[in-house]
């Protein structure tokens, strides 16, 4: 089986590192305007330790900086760490960010969040800056750490030949990605097992999809899925079926 993932952790914290030491030469041009301190958000969940411990690191890093030329300003930063990503919440968080006047805000989107989050952030005119996966929106305001999938999966697939393959999807993300292959699939004459697993609210479930693909067989697989439903979808297709 091949599986597209999408890890974040420690890869999402280096696109954050990165972001904050470029943040210099994004505004170099304009520095002369901005005072000695500006302030910048942070939007983190409390179960996301991992990369608001990064986040904090590369703030700090890049205040050490001695070289001038390299830190024209001191970076300050204020925190929101959220139970859950609803739209309460979310909303909260980013209306808190927004009256402290920071200049920008960093944070992670998920199929529930994202849509308040950029609208705010659309209508106050304030940057959101996300190593998430990439959203399609018309919006000025949201800067993508991550490349967006399509020409990558269109390329993987017409470069390893596939075409016979499973695609199992669980957000609108996964969908409108979906809709791109199923298009090169109707120019290319690909043949593809669609199945929405976002749904399944028993693990036991991803064991019989997959069981079902094995029948058909089915040896090559999409999976286009949060992090948390594709371990436990794995985790299934790799534990020994129990005896009756």
């Amino acid at each position: 089986m091949r599986r597209i993932t999408e890890g974040r952790g420690e890869k999402m914290g280096q696109r954050a590192l990165a972001f904050l030491l470029l943040l210099p030469w994004l505004m170099y041009d304009s520095r002369a305007g901005f005072p000695n301190q500006i302030s910048i958000g942070g939007v983190f969940l409390r179960s996301t330790v991992q990369e608001h411990s990064v986040f904090r690191f590369a703030v700090q890093l890049y205040n050490t900086n001695q070289n001038v030329t390299e830190k024209p300003f001191h970076l300050h930063y204020n925190v929101d760490n959220l139970e859950q990503s609803d739209s309460f919440s979310v909303t909260h968080a980013f209306c808190s960010q927004f009256s402290r006047g920071v200049y920008a805000i960093f944070g992670f989107y998920d199929q529930r969040s994202v849509n308040t989050l950029l609208s705010f952030s659309g209508a106050l005119h304030t940057s959101f800056i996300t190593p998430s996966q990439p959203a399609e929106a018309d919006t000025n305001f949201l800067l993508q750490l991550r490349p967006a999938l399509k020409g990558v999966v269109l390329s993987m697939i017409t470069h390893y030949k596939w075409e016979r393959f499973v695609y199992l999807y669980d957000t609108d993300r996964g969908f409108s990605l979906l809709q791109s292959v199923m298009e090169a699939a109707v120019v290319n004459d690909w043949r593809v097992t669609v199945r929405s697993v976002g749904n399944v609210a028993d693990v036991l479930e991803y064991r019989r999809i997959v069981e079902e693909m094995e029948r058909r067989e089915e040896k090559l697989f999409i999976i286009d899925c949060e992090e948390e439903r594709i371990n436990a979808l794995l985790e299934q297709v790799h534990t020994p079926p129990h005896d009756p």
